[in-house]
């Protein structure tokens, strides 16, 4: 039919008038047009997913195409489906046969920062929405004094006298979470890991106003990557599904990512702007102390970090997505002690979900089930305490802060001495992995260093008689103060290599995701 009404040599205007019933019409009509074939093609490519079909779309390389949407003024409101789209022609067979997939290469080597920016303004708004989404479930806001009056009185209704509010969310309510917009953080990710400018937008948006004044502010999108972050990872084992989990593997990775930035973490580490809030999840106890709202943006990051560690200890363990987080928390205190910056932070969180990472390991391991990775799980998160203990005084910012690491160390000594047996029954290399044999002696030098600290002060402890855990704190911080930290130091401290993977297996998730928001 069109062939038959393009071949009546109409004139243009008449042509308009066919396809949009009206002249005036016409650009409304043909935009959604475009956006209609944008849309079939995200489809298209979800429903492929990996099959043979998706390599016509690398035949020719789309994204001018692409790029020119998400840029110009006219097409920018499409910018999330055009960046999803890029994101998963990108992701096409990425494991084997990367170097001819031309998106990718394009991603690594675009300048382009006004298509950064678009990215960042879209997935802003998406993750924005995410967040949201959670919190609508349960209002976990910190409460304020007239919060906490209107409470009370609530209360005191008789419909309401006996009624218990709990606290933790119903995981019925949760199988939904996060929604499906939050698959923008996929292209966020992709740039972020094989584009070095791209931090740089991104930092640079943080303190960028807001192009729309009509109405509410969104915050960052660095600032709703770690909201969204927290909330993903508070929950990701409390449906225990894949997808969920891909999910709170897609965030840490995406941590681990700008932890490993210098350009994001020296913009992390400085104090932030009361009016950028950033919203961490509270759904689930025991909750984090109440921050403040000027603390460094690293402090949510290292939060982020302490919710995945507390809440997701179960028997089919997430060993892969447990190591990111460890290099994740490693990485920060590499970065703090190199530029000597102590930080303020309620780092007694991050020492207790650690040790008890170590004491579930120690105490479940013949129950687990997963595929692998318990001994170097253990290695590192053994190399995350010794760094933190040989650089204690560099980046704790109170000697309190110092005296409360030593004593939670001295406390755990019985636990971290049980990762030796750990790591004796794991550590049984063959003639072929010697690797494995040489990253164990490491590690066996590590923990010999941290239980060489611990036997020191529980010398001083038993010298000195204490009796209860206040007089035995006591006498730690006594021995600090008059003779400094005790701590080996004979330790290799050259910069630790960076861990960010790819997350390849997260396609699958995107394109069932990508394909319930075309529908």
């Amino acid at each position: 039919m069109l062939h038959t009404v393009l071949a009546k040599n109409l004139a243009g205007w008449e042509v308009m008038e066919i396809f949009a019933n009206s002249v005036n019409e016409a650009d409304r009509v043909f935009m959604a047009l475009r956006h209609q074939v944008l849309q079939l093609a995200v489809v298209f490519m979800c429903s492929i997913s990996q099959l043979s079909p998706g390599a016509y779309f690398l035949r020719r390389d789309l994204f001018p195409c692409i790029a020119k949407v998400i840029t110009s003024p006219d097409t920018q409101r499409f910018t999330f489906e055009a960046s999803l789209l890029l994101s998963i022609l990108a992701n096409f067979h990425k494991s084997d046969a990367a170097r001819l997939n031309p998106y990718l290469q394009r991603i690594r080597d675009t300048q382009d920062t006004e298509l950064m920016r678009k990215i960042c303004w879209a997935a802003g708004f998406a993750l924005d929405a995410a967040v949201k989404a959670y919190q609508e479930i349960s209002d976990d806001s910190i409460p304020t004094f007239a919060k906490s009056v209107g409470a009370l009185f609530t209360s005191l209704l008789p419909d309401r006298a006996l009624a218990m509010q709990p606290l933790d969310v119903p995981r019925d309510f949760l199988k939904t979470q996060p929604i499906e917009a939050t698959v923008s953080l996929l292209p966020v990710f992709e740039f972020l890991f094989f584009n070095p400018p791209f931090a740089q937008v991104l930092v640079d948006m943080i303190h960028k106003p807001s192009d729309n004044k009509q109405s509410a502010p969104v915050p960052p999108l660095a600032y709703n990557i770690l909201s969204l972050s927290s909330y993903v990872l508070t929950h990701a084992s409390s449906s225990a599904s894949p997808r969920t989990l891909a999910y709170a593997n897609l965030a840490l990775n995406t941590l681990l990512v700008m932890s490993e930035n210098a350009a994001i973490m020296s913009v992390f580490c400085k104090p932030a702007s009361s009016k950028e809030a950033i919203r961490l999840c509270r759904q689930r106890l025991p909750l984090l102390p109440v921050p403040s709202s000027t603390r460094a943006p690293i402090c949510a990051l290292l939060d982020c970090c302490v919710l995945w560690l507390r809440h997701n200890l179960h028997k089919r363990l997430e060993v892969y997505t447990f190591t990111t987080c460890i290099w994740t928390c490693h990485r920060v205190i590499w970065y703090l002690q190199k530029e000597r910056i102590r930080l303020e932070y309620d780092w007694l969180e991050l020492w207790k979900a650690v040790v008890d990472l170590l004491g579930f390991l120690s105490g479940k391991l013949d129950s687990l089930v997963t595929t692998g990775g318990i001994e170097r799980l253990v290695q590192e998160t053994i190399r995350l305490l010794d760094l933190a203990l040989r650089k204690a005084d560099l980046i704790l910012p109170t000697p309190t802060a110092v005296h409360e690491f030593i004593y939670e160390v001295v406390r755990s000594s019985a636990v971290i001495r049980k990762q030796t047996l750990l790591l004796e029954s794991l550590g049984q290399p063959t003639s072929v992995d010697r690797g494995a044999s040489l990253r164990s002696d490491s590690a066996s030098n590590t923990l010999s260093r941290i239980l060489s600290t611990a036997a020191y002060y529980e010398g001083k402890l038993t010298s000195a008689g204490t009796r209860s855990a206040k007089d035995a704190f006591r006498t730690v911080s006594k021995d600090i103060e008059q003779n400094g930290l005790h701590s080996a130091h004979n330790a290799d401290d050259t910069d630790p290599p960076k861990h960010a993977e790819d997350v390849v297996s997260f396609i699958r998730v995107a394109c069932t995701d990508g394909l319930a928001l075309m529908s």
